[in-house]
């Protein structure tokens, strides 16, 4: 069965294989895969089928999540609660597919997973990050209550074959 998180319009759960030609169509177009670091470019059929199997077989409560996300029954995007090392904060990921950019539904399936990892997980403290030629993303975690830093770091993207440089934030709880 696995997670499932209920926003106003969004629901996040665990990727069913049927998804997986959505999926590779939407995260494929460059100008969505060049702001992750994991998802190549082109990005086939195949790989999100692979993705798919590797995400539902590896999910455990308590562990990294990746969920897609649908909205009125329609997969548009994709967002993830992870830790990149066992001691590491836990960090949130997330993806919009591009027909449906500039309507508020990064901020809301951000909330979602902040949502989740105070809930679930029981963390005050989310990190999170974007390329600095993504300043949509940073506006977004803004929105979400996220700090910059003043950390940068050069982070490999698959889809852009090479590094670019990032902004960390962070997210703290209030009580």
């Amino acid at each position: 069965m696995g997670p499932r998180i209920e926003t106003e319009r969004l629901v996040l759960r665990l990727p069913e294989l049927e998804d997986a030609g959505t999926v590779a169509t939407y995260l494929g177009d460059y100008d969505v895969a060049k702001n992750t670091a994991r998802v190549p470019h082109p990005y086939p059929e195949l790989a999100a089928e692979m993705w798919v199997l590797i995400t539902r077989a590896s999910w455990q409560p308590g562990g990294n999540l990746s969920l897609t996300v649908e909205m009125d029954g329609d997969v548009i995007g994709g967002g993830g609660v992870f830790k990149r090392t066992a001691g590491a904060d836990w960090e949130i990921g997330y993806w919009i597919a591009k027909p449906w950019w500039g309507q508020g539904l990064a901020t809301e399936l951000g909330r979602g997973l902040i949502g989740y990892a105070r809930e679930t997980l029981g963390t005050q403290r989310v990190i999170a990050g974007h390329y600095i030629d993504n300043p949509a993303s940073g506006r977004v975690l803004e929105k979400l209550g996220f700090q910059y830093t003043g950390d940068t770091a050069d982070l490999f993207s698959m889809a852009r074959m090479g590094k670019a440089t990032t902004r960390d934030m962070v997210w703290q709880s209030n009580g």
